[in-house]
């Protein structure tokens, strides 16, 4: 995933076709060693050889730059090795090894943009591409994907064909009092995620509110049970008063939401969990909420306690990857690098 990236990379494309009627979507398909970036990650280059997004860190942009304008001055993709075995000498990757990109200009600009409605809507989707023929496609995550996009949101169908998924931009909604709420909000917000905050505390909503993608919203019942939490959203309960998150999370615990977390000490997660499971919800349930929320690293005020909340959600989305299940590295393909 990288939506940080996403989020801007195929607008800033989609804006640059209409206007100028060119530009060029390169997408990092092979590394021989370890990087910056994973695989998937992309950037989208101007006629004039402007960039958004990243695939090296900054290492290779300004070659990659160049080979862009040249695809789209000769309307024919390409695939350009950086790095170890390339023809640039004098662009060496730090980490040692070598990437390849592909270079495509000639993407239909009806399918980017589809792509980036579903994106927008919350879909996940996957753009085909053959890189032989120069043809793309989108299609619906299928059987099998769990483990094509385990580790990466690129994987090879086969010696020529690329599949790169598109997720949701993850979200978090945080329900609470406190200066944490505001904190989370803003920690999350710089990640890419979009935050959504539930709370009565006037004060923790006006330090909130800047950071947020959504109005902020009462705890209300009905506030409650509107929030929409899907497979890309995590749940963070940041109460004192244990009484007022238990219907945040029923909810929560009755979506598909990644993560669902709850401020508080392991005395206080036991007595939640008694008491939901005195409602009766089975333990397979109650496993899903980690408490005390957050990685242990013994935070000792407000903006430690966010960070450590934060670091949890990120460890929940990146072990579980929203709508692919983990696997192990070596079930997923291998890309084929192009001849040195």
């Amino acid at each position: 995933m990288d939506q940080e990236f996403d989020e801007t990379v195929l607008p800033a494309l989609l804006a640059w076709r209409r206007r100028e009627g060119a530009g060029a979507l390169v997408t990092l398909v092979h590394k021989s060693a370890s990087g910056p970036r994973p695989l998937g990650s992309q950037l989208a280059v101007s006629r004039a050889g402007d960039l958004v997004g990243l695939i090296s860190g900054g290492c290779v942009e300004g070659g990659i730059a160049a080979e862009a304008r040249a695809a789209m001055a000769a309307g024919a993709n390409r695939t350009v090795r950086f790095g170890a075995g390339s023809r640039y000498v004098d662009l060496r990757m730090p980490c040692g090894g070598s990437i390849d990109v592909y270079v495509d200009v000639t993407v239909p600009t009806d399918i980017l943009a589809g792509v980036a409605a579903a994106v927008g809507a919350r879909r996940p989707t996957v753009l085909v591409t053959d890189t032989a023929r120069g043809e793309s496609w989108t299609e619906a995550p299928g059987p099998g994907d769990d483990a094509a996009f385990a580790t990466a949101d690129l994987a090879w169908r086969d010696a020529t064909v690329i599949r790169r998924l598109y997720r949701p931009q993850p979200r978090l909604v945080l329900a609470g009092r406190g200066p944490i709420v505001p904190l989370c909000a803003q920690m999350a917000t710089l990640i890419g995620y979009a935050v959504e905050v539930l709370t009565d505390d006037a004060h923790a909503a006006a330090r909130a509110a800047p950071h947020v993608a959504a109005p902020v919203r009462g705890l209300a019942p009905g506030a409650v049970r509107a929030t929409v939490l899907d497979a890309a959203t995590a749940v963070v309960t940041l109460f004192h008063d244990h009484d007022v998150e238990l219907p945040v999370l029923r909810h929560a615990l009755a979506s598909p939401a990644f993560h669902i977390g709850a401020l508080g000490s392991r005395a206080a997660q036991a007595a939640r969990l008694a008491r939901l499971q005195d409602e009766g919800l089975p333990p397979a349930a109650l496993a899903r909420i980690e408490g005390p929320a957050g990685v242990a690293i013994h935070a000792a005020n407000p903006a430690e306690i966010a960070t450590a909340i934060v670091a949890g959600m990120i460890r929940a989305y990146r072990t579980h990857r929203p709508g692919v299940e983990a696997a192990a590295a070596t079930d997923v393909p291998t890309a084929p690098p192009v001849d040195a």
